[in-house]
């Protein structure tokens, strides 16, 4: 019996003898330069880049962690990824017992044009995401502490102690979740949200949508200038910022709230000047199709916008006028105006300058417009109720010349004046209310009995009033004219900004 317990004590001693040799030679293995190295040459074949791997660290049976993995541009001209720690974790299923799940800790990534050359940059695209669609590649992959920075068709951004995951669908679709503290260098308050889904194609990986979503950040940090062209230094945007691209075709879209905006900086090119004013605005809808604008819908307030700077194109950018306008509700697209629903006011306006330019004569005098309502649709005036009248003078008395007096009293009322007018003639009141249906224009007056007056004469001391027109305008046809011009400079605008022969994705 003694004999019989001896032979199994040896033979105990030696299993668990061989079975810890068998398992600390295998963990010396794993922590061994040589599998360090077969580990950096595996991921260099399939990645087609060259590789370097720092250390490996045995976890358990079914988990591996690889730190310091460096991947490279061909020839090692510049890093193209680094991460800290990378964790591989077994997770066989049912359907795939060689699948496995990847944990990425610290590190940086770039997706770019900028400073790879454009094989670089396709061959990183297809080498590192390629394989992950692949039935032999992970399930999924999540990141920590990771810097990631994206450059595509002029879309930038640069997320900064980025989380997320990348997740695989199918071997045909893949999406990426990432939520980060700062974008592009500005630390926000709350978190800055992207969303992507992406599918191999023949010779690319596509982005079939990228969405990021941001609170209130500096518009000049979201690269609207490589996007759009437009030079955005200032103000500020609280939304989402959605891009998606397919064969030959780029689409950028906005939402959200525009604070603070300067007109000159979104207008430059637009016209022979950029507007001057500001802005602050409920920005419904904002697609750019290739880059070239294709909608705008939008509500808010535009305040202190030159008026000489908008009739600038009919000679008329003297005149000056600070607007204000609240929209309620516009709609614009690259055939203009598709609706337009606004009212405001306008100030000091120089009659004096306008009435220059219309070359009938002159008159003097501050213009007031007051609007309840304006609404454009399909580029035609609807309607409009709005009042205009003459600052009262202060210091000099106002006048208007005979020769401009003659013609509007002429053209409007059918009147013929006497050739014998003097040079000119004071006046105390101006005023008239516009009304217009359908390009149609009916002029009321504003003073004098029954508010039928639309100007007051002072002819040798006494008042002369002069009453509304009893006949309508008819607009149309000189809008017509305005039409046709202002097609013809916006198509011509927006041919300048059209970039041809670019690429879907570079």
């Amino acid at each position: 019996m003694q004999q019989m317990r001896l032979v199994a004590l040896i033979m105990l001693a030696a299993v668990t003898i061989g079975s810890l040799a068998t398992s600390g030679g295998f963990a010396w293995y794993l922590r061994s330069a040589s599998y360090r190295t077969y580990c950096a040459e595996y991921l260099s074949e399939m990645l087609e880049l060259p590789a370097d791997i720092g250390r490996v660290v045995p976890r358990s049976w079914n988990s591996r962690e690889f730190d310091d993995v460096a991947v490279w541009l061909p020839e090692r001209r510049g890093r193209a990824m680094f991460c800290r720690r990378a964790i591989v974790l077994q997770t066989p299923t049912p359907v795939n017992a060689d699948a496995y799940d990847l944990d990425l800790l610290g590190g940086t990534c770039e997706i770019s044009t900028r400073t790879w050359l454009r094989t670089d940059y396709r061959g990183m695209v297809e080498s590192g995401l390629r394989p992950l669609f692949d039935p032999a590649g992970p399930r999924r992959v999540t990141f920590r502490e990771m810097e990631i920075s994206f450059d595509r068709a002029g879309f930038q951004a640069t997320l900064e102690n980025a989380t997320g995951a990348v997740w695989f669908e199918s071997l045909e679709l893949g999406r990426a979740a990432v939520q980060c503290q700062s974008l592009n260098g500005h630390r926000a308050a709350n978190p800055v949200f992207l969303n992507l889904i992406f599918s191999p194609q023949t010779e690319e990986i596509r982005i079939d949508e990228l969405e990021l979503t941001v609170p209130r950040l500096p518009l000049a940090i979201l690269g609207l200038q490589g996007l759009a062209g437009w030079n955005v230094r200032s103000g500020e945007f609280d939304g989402r910022l959605t891009y998606r691209e397919s064969y030959n075709l780029r689409e950028l879209a906005a939402t959200g709230h525009c604070f603070d905006l300067v007109l000159a900086e979104w207008t430059e090119g637009l016209g022979s000047r950029p507007w001057r004013g500001r802005a602050e605005i409920e920005l419904r809808d904002l697609r750019l199709r290739n880059e070239m604008p294709e909608r705008l819908r939008f509500a808010g307030v535009l305040a202190e916008v030159v008026l000489g700077d908008i009739l600038e194109p009919f000679c008329l950018g003297d005149i000056g006028g600070e607007v204000t306008l609240r929209v309620r509700e516009a709609d614009l697209s690259p055939n203009g105006i598709d609706r337009l629903i606004a009212s405001g006011y306008c100030k000091g306006v120089s009659l004096d300058l306008l009435t220059e330019a219309l070359g009938w004569g002159r008159m003097t005098g501050n213009l007031r417009i007051l609007i309840d309502d304006l609404t454009v649709e399909s580029n035609r005036l609807t309607s409009l109720d709005a009042k205009i009248i003459v600052d009262e003078a202060t210091e000099q008395p106002h006048w208007v010349e005979g020769t401009l007096l003659s013609e509007l009293l002429s053209r409007a009322l059918h009147i013929k004046l006497p050739p014998f007018l003097p040079e000119r003639i004071e006046y105390t009141r101006f005023g008239v209310r516009l009304d217009v249906r359908d390009e149609v224009l009916h002029v009321f007056g504003t003073h004098g009995p029954r508010e039928k007056s639309i100007l007051t004469l002072r002819i040798a001391g006494q008042d002369w009033p002069v009453s509304e027109p009893e006949r309508a305008f008819d607009l149309a046809p000189s809008f017509d004219l305005l039409r046709a011009r202002a097609k013809e400079r916006l198509q011509g605008q927006l041919r300048r900004r059209a970039v041809p022969g670019r690429a879907t994705a570079e």
